[in-house]
């Protein structure tokens, strides 16, 4: 388990909002394997079930030719590779997919190593991504390429956070740091932790039909992947965030209490299908 820092002091003033940076350039950066394979591990942990559950209410099959936007670590892309084995293919789309090769990949899964505003991947039975549009500003426009990318009748799947439970968490520490985590990354990276709430609204403002939505709130308790990626999230974040330190370190040992039991952010998973 990662440390809290120990050269922390006190509630620093309002600093002047500093020029947006991109997910990754500062924050989170794929090239720091060390401490993102493990924080996305955990993720990929907390969120894997629900998202698997969701593809295959879907019916993805043999044969579909699919895309996963943002794939980070992978689990997402390799899964598919398997459920679309053998005659279908998976792409891996990301900025960098130094990740994607930590594990071994199977031969229908290819990289492909481009900013996703910027790509043009092709059309696909399916486009999936989880938790990128929230960090990306021009989610709006990225949403919509996302959706010009699907084959008509193939399908669009999103999946992003919103903060429904921190704000009324019984523990005022742990309501404090999530609320100076969410506004210390929407002024860094623009995150947005609400504009998943009408994914389904978005999806079918793009023409798809057959809407479709799921949700799931991980618990916290000491020891599962929802604290772990907290804990290791907030490690990375904490030198910026405006929070004091007395109050971080009781957020941090309240994640860490095996009496504690709160809830996290939701994760909402939404898809539509383009018409024929």
């Amino acid at each position: 388990m990662s440390q809290a820092p120990a050269h922390r002091h006190g509630t620093r003033a309002h600093q002047p909002e500093q020029p947006r940076e991109r997910y990754g350039d500062r924050l989170f950066r794929p090239e720091r394997l060390t401490t993102e394979i493990p924080r996305l591990s955990a993720l990929a942990a907390m969120y894997d079930d629900h998202t698997f559950r969701c593809l295959k209410a879907l019916g993805v099959s043999p044969g579909w030719r699919c895309l996963d936007v943002g794939t980070g670590l992978g689990s997402v892309a390799r899964w598919l590779a398997a459920a679309v084995a053998p005659e279908g293919t998976v792409t891996a789309l990301d900025r960098s997919t130094r990740m994607l090769h930590y594990s071994a990949n199977p031969s229908n899964l290819e990289d492909l190593e481009a900013d996703a505003l910027d790509a043009e991947p092709g059309r696909y039975d399916l486009v999936h991504c989880r938790t990128m549009l929230m960090h990306t500003p021009q989610r709006t426009a990225l949403l919509a390429r996302l959706a010009s990318w699907v084959r008509p009748g193939g399908w669009l799947m999103v999946g992003d956070d919103v903060d429904f439970a921190t704000h009324s968490s019984a523990h005022q520490a742990l309501r404090q740091t999530f609320t100076a985590m969410r506004r210390m990354l929407n002024t860094t990276i623009g995150t947005d932790f609400h504009f998943a709430r009408d994914y389904p609204g978005r999806l079918r403002d793009l023409g798809l039909t057959d809407i479709g939505v799921d949700a799931a709130t991980p618990a916290l308790r000491a020891g599962a992947a929802a604290n772990e990626f907290w804990l290791r999230t907030w490690d990375q974040l904490w030198p910026r965030m405006e929070l004091d330190e007395a109050v971080y370190r009781e957020a941090r040992r309240l994640l860490q209490d095996p009496e504690v039991v709160d809830l996290s952010l939701t994760h909402i998973t939404a898809w539509g299908r383009l018409p024929e």
